[in-house]
């Protein structure tokens, strides 16, 4: 079993509140609370343990803010409330789920996390979409979970080889940006100021699969009547 363990030494005086197990799921990409309080919001722990177990191997690591895995993302957060032992892990990855448990003075709160990563709603299937010259298009791509933040993602069209499209160069400066207002699980692509050469094969690439995407660009007719006046 492996253990990783994070010490903190405080004054004494601490029975820990509500030790029953508690399910927890949080996102890659942000923050979670891992609850754990004194019974007594002013009390202070003689000794503070925060443990994470995994069933990998047979061996005691430790967890701390300057361990590779934890490097400037776990810290204490108490405030102004000495018993108020809760961790807080920032930047999660899915590497973080596991295990956990808060020991104090020989009470324990055993904690589970989950941390959900993206799966993408339209996962390994392909969406025809058509648009016009001269206007724009939303290519949608979205984990299932929007609060998930993918820890990279990338979108590509097909040019004889799969390319990274450079949204600052070429043929995409200033006409593409990503489009997901609040929810960092949204990961849709926004395409203005379209020319027929814009259609094509899309993909919207993560780790765990892709959403495939042709774009069709028509351009616009113009419809002509007797009087010579035109109309698109």
């Amino acid at each position: 079993m492996l253990v990783k363990v994070i010490d903190w030494c405080v004054s004494a005086g601490c029975k820990l509140k509500d030790g029953k197990f508690e399910e927890i799921t949080a996102y890659t990409g942000g923050s979670v609370l891992l609850p754990c309080y004194c019974t007594d919001p002013q009390a202070t722990p003689g000794r503070l343990t925060w443990k994470k177990h995994s069933t990998d191997v047979d061996i005691l690591e430790e967890m701390s803010n300057e361990s590779n895995q934890y490097r400037d993302r776990v810290q204490l957060f108490n405030g102004h409330s000495p018993g108020n032992l809760s961790l807080l892990i920032s930047l999660l990855t899915e590497e973080d789920g596991g295990y956990y448990s808060c020991e104090v003075e020989g009470s324990i709160k055993d904690i589970r996390l989950t941390v959900e990563g993206c799966t993408l709603t339209n996962r390994m299937t392909t969406l025809d979409i058509t648009a016009h010259t001269g206007g724009s298009v939303l290519l949608p791509c979205s984990c299932t979970e929007l609060r998930v933040k993918p820890k990279t993602f990338t979108w590509m069209k097909y040019n004889q080889k799969w390319d990274r499209i450079p949204f600052e160069s070429g043929q995409y400066r200033d006409r593409v940006q990503l489009v997901n207002g609040h929810s960092p699980g949204n990961l849709s692509l926004l395409i203005s100021h379209l020319t027929e050469e814009d259609g094509g094969d899309y993909r919207c690439d993560l780790p765990s699969g892709y959403t495939y995407i042709r774009l069709t660009v028509k351009g616009k007719t113009l419809v002509c009547f007797l009087s010579a006046k035109c109309v698109e």
